[in-house]
């Protein structure tokens, strides 16, 4: 059998001749991680191969009584030829199956997902649109599928409330039902069923004169009172009383406790507040407890039999015992345990898109925070894809009312609303820059609302907001009408109309000239001269950010973004240069949309979004940050892969260990046959010192 140390010392003399597990030229074929994995496992499966050959063949010849004694050297030639033959029939396999040997001949592999921009993607830019846009482009039916689905995310059921009872309630079974879920400061249903539960005689009654129903919340206010003044008369129902009613229901809509209402209103007939607006959107439900009060009273009779001198017999008779007052208070906190934050959250775009799709018209769907009475009124936000300065959008309000929420209750829902955009301005004023007021009036179906609002700035505009309120009635016929409010803020921030320094022109310029898939000499001085203009135009932008950087060193959010602003135009200034010195026209393409499409916006909405969390605008900052870093993974899928990188680094210094021993021109295949026959010589002396 093979001696086990020698066996050991052959393994990693071969593990240390594996290629690297990175992208290099090999006998012209690219070698990556995969070809180093499956070559180390054929020679390790080869080696173990030629061992087991080596000992069947001792064995063998020791059982005939053949006294032969083979060199040392003999069973490592054995092994070491398994081991290669087995490496390269797994990576011949491999190579095979996965179509690297054909992709040798398609250009460079760098471990990048992506390696090539189709002409329509370096034009258009449809990709990074989508990537940016989402997948919610306006439309009807998409709208109403987007609002269906928030609905079905807020519907409510009714259930039984437990509650406390103090004072006296005979003779009558109460019953109270509400919703199981109740968002924000909406109108619910209370169901309250009176049952008479009387024993004894036939006659006897339940008479309840007065039912109260109010809200208290935690400084002991009241809130909503609500009264039912009808009597309601309770008996068993028999031959003797068949009018009688057993039981009776009554349904009451409550609210929950809303010191806000008043200051809503305020923001749809007057000059809009700003602080009125970021408190209403930021506003949560305080704790409440449901009390009902019921008075009445319970009159009893009683049978009695006696003579009767007209009927010469006893006769039974019912005639009136006694009367039991009711005055009862039921108290329950299951309305409030069921309240959730009438705040939510909806995803979609973020801030705006670049400025080179302002010709973008079809309307996109915007992430947005919401709050107020939202199990009663749900809305999402569409928009144009680009918000600039001194421009305008058009918007679409998509709105519907919940009436299904109040159930059993029926209700209507009408409104009043008001689109608009606020001014800031550098004073800490914030002024209308655009509205549109209007109603929906009935509100119980899908509704919507198009329109135009505009971003004219001035010499004192810092930023834009854009606000949509509504102040509706949630009328159940019975009461006054309850009033209720819902705050929409789509996350878009206003961008300055910035121009990239790579623009479509000279982009499809580019395109032509390289249109018959090669670059003359021509070629590569007019696109050299473009790629220049271009980087010209980008060390302006760099110049302003490192500029503005002094100013943010007092706040960290806008201190990083400004960092990254200036991370992101350095690498495209460097995609630039790489394109200026490649004649590769896939490869100009791929380093001028990484320069010109992707590092380089990345880069402006780094620097707006400095801007915006320098004003304290962290919800807009994080918008446009959120843009560059979509941007960012878009890179990220056209780069080298780490492996590529340190393979890059490997092949780097073994062209120079190459030159540094005068052996540059010599094929990598000869080194690598005669590193071979060194590693099986070296073994074999390594073995004859170990015995």
């Amino acid at each position: 059998m093979i001696n086990s140390k020698l066996f050991s010392i052959f393994c990693i003399f071969l593990i240390a001749s594996l290629p690297s597990a990175s992208a290099f030229s090999v006998l012209g074929h690219d070698i990556g991680l995969g070809d180093g994995v499956t070559a180390g496992a054929g020679a390790l499966v080869g080696a173990g191969a030629g061992v087991y050959i080596v000992g069947g063949l001792t064995s063998a010849i020791a059982a005939g009584g053949a006294a032969v004694t083979a060199p040392a050297w003999v069973p490592i030639a054995v092994v070491a030829a398994c081991a290669v033959g087995g490496a390269l029939a797994v990576n011949y396999g491999y190579r095979w199956i996965t179509g690297a040997d054909a992709e040798d001949e398609g250009g460079a592999v760098t471990g990048a997902a992506k390696t090539n921009v189709s002409d329509g993607e370096y034009i258009n830019g449809t990709y990074k649109y989508d990537l940016l846009a989402g997948y919610r482009q306006y439309s009807e039916e998409s709208a109403a599928e987007d609002i269906a689905e928030i609905k079905d995310k807020l519907e409510s059921e009714i259930g039984i409330y437990k509650f406390t009872v103090t004072g006296t309630l005979s003779d009558v079974d109460v019953s109270m039902k509400g919703p199981d879920k109740i968002y924000g400061f909406s109108a619910f249903p209370v169901q309250l069923k009176f049952d008479e539960i009387l024993t004894g005689s036939e006659s006897s009654y339940v008479e309840i004169e007065n039912v109260k129903i109010y809200l208290v919340d935690s400084e002991g206010v009241k809130w909503n009172e609500k009264e039912y003044t009808d009597n309601i008369k309770l008996q068993k129902n028999n031959d003797d009383h068949p009018e009688a009613i057993e039981e009776y229901i009554i349904n009451f809509t409550m609210k929950a406790p809303d010191p806000y209402i008043g200051k809503a209103k305020s923001q749809i007939t007057n000059a809009p507040n700003r602080e009125i607006l970021e408190e209403l959107i930021n506003a949560e439900v305080k704790r409440f407890e449901l009390v009902v009060e019921i008075d009445g009273h319970v009159e009893h009779y009683k049978k009695i039999t006696k003579w009767s001198d007209e009927l010469q017999d006893y006769i039974t008779k019912e005639e009136h015992d006694d009367s039991v007052t009711l005055d009862t208070k039921l108290t329950t906190l299951e309305a409030w345990d069921r309240i959730h934050s009438g705040a939510y959250y909806i995803d979609g775009a973020d801030a705006s898109l670049p400025t080179s799709y302002i010709n973008e018209v079809t309307p996109i769907a915007y992430s947005s925070y919401s709050n107020g009475a939202t199990s009663n009124v749900i809305g999402r936000v569409w928009a144009s894809p680009v918000h600039c300065y001194n421009s305008s959008s058009q918007y679409r309000f998509v709105l519907i009312g919940q009436p299904g929420n109040l159930e059993p209750v029926p209700v209507t829902i009408e409104d009043d609303y008001r689109a608009l955009v606020l001014k800031l301005r550098d004073d800490g004023v914030a002024s209308i820059a655009s509205d549109t007021p209007g109603n929906f009036h009935d509100m119980s179906t899908y509704t919507g609302l198009t329109t135009s609002l505009n971003y004219l700035k001035d010499s004192s505009t810092e930023a834009f907001e854009t606000y949509f309120l509504v102040v509706a009635d949630v009328d159940d016929g019975i009461d006054s009408a309850l009033p209720v409010w819902c705050l929409i803020k789509p996350r878009i921030s206003v961008i300055d109309n910035v121009k990239y320094s790579l623009n479509e022109e000279f982009k499809e310029e580019i395109l032509e000239l390289m249109s018959d898939g090669s670059i003359s000499d021509s070629d590569s001085q007019r696109i050299t001269e473009i790629i220049q203009m271009s980087e010209e135009s980008l060390k302006e932008k760099q110049y302003v950010a490192e500029s503005e950087s002094g100013k943010y060193e007092d706040n960290d959010k806008a201190k990083n973004a400004i960092s990254n602003a200036l991370e992101d135009y350095e690498k495209a200034a460097a995609y630039y240069e790489k394109a200026k010195n490649t004649d590769d026209p896939e490869e100009v393409k791929v380093y001028t949309y990484l320069a010109g499409d992707v590092y380089e916006p990345a880069g402006d909405y780094w620097k707006e979004a400095a801007a915006k969390y320098n004003l304290g605008l962290d919800d807009q900052g994080d918008a446009l940050a959120s843009n560059a870093e979509k941007l960012e993974s878009l890179a990220a899928e056209y780069e080298p892969s780490l492996w590529f990188t340190a393979g890059s680094t490997v092949s780097e210094w073994w062209t120079q260990f190459k030159s540094g021993f005068g052996i540059g021109d010599v094929p990598d295949a000869a080194l690598l046959v005669i590193v071979i026959v060194v590693l099986v010589c070296g073994t074999i002396l390594v073995t004859r010192f170990i015995k």
